[in-house]
């Protein structure tokens, strides 16, 4: 009956991300290093709106404690729109893939998933020297590229070609509305 109320009354319930998606990262970062002459800089980041209170400090006093078990080095800032970031670098690909999945797993467990945003997950092109970043919406479960070429500028024909060369590895965001530019990002 509560399902059929929410669809006659136009309710929807946010489906819940597979945070599992992340762990096709290393897989996909080879796809790219051989096809796009992308590397992992093993540092990536967490982006959520953080609350304020004693549950949160709880929480981030857990995610803390779950990536102090992985050799990884946590920068904690906020960007100039009030969004929390949490960046981590790592010896390696795997190991930054678990670190991040434990932080966002563990905000999950203590009831701020609709407080996280995103994940970002950033390369240096071999070719030319310029980050290219791919990004985990954390609400929608899927994957888009950025690629940023300028002030507030991108460049959509790579974050296409990144999208179709990694397409049997990653789950993308079919809404193209939906691949936000993300300025000024801290890694």
């Amino acid at each position: 009956m509560g399902k059929f109320r929410d669809i006659v009354f136009g309710r929807s319930q946010v489906a819940k991300a597979n945070l599992d998606n992340l762990f096709a990262m290393p897989s996909a970062a080879i796809s790219l290093e051989v096809a796009a002459n992308l590397a992992s800089t093993h540092s990536a980041a967490v982006c959520f709106r953080a609350p304020s209170g004693a549950a949160f400090q709880s929480a981030s006093i857990d995610f803390k404690a779950t990536i102090a078990q992985e050799s990884v080095a946590v920068v904690e800032s906020t960007d100039a729109l009030g969004y929390s970031w949490v960046t981590v670098t790592a010896d390696d690909l795997e190991t930054l893939t678990t670190a991040i999945h434990g932080i966002n797993s563990t905000l999950e467990d203590n009831g701020f998933g609709p407080s996280l945003l995103c994940s970002v997950f950033a390369f240096t092109n071999s070719t030319n020297g310029k980050k290219e970043y791919l990004v985990y919406l954390y609400k929608r479960g899927t994957f888009y590229p950025f690629v940023p070429n300028g002030k507030d500028t991108r460049d959509n024909a790579r974050e296409l070609a990144l999208q179709a060369l990694l397409k049997d590895d990653l789950i993308f965001e079919s809404d193209l509305e939906r691949w936000f530019a993300l300025w000024g990002l801290p890694l």
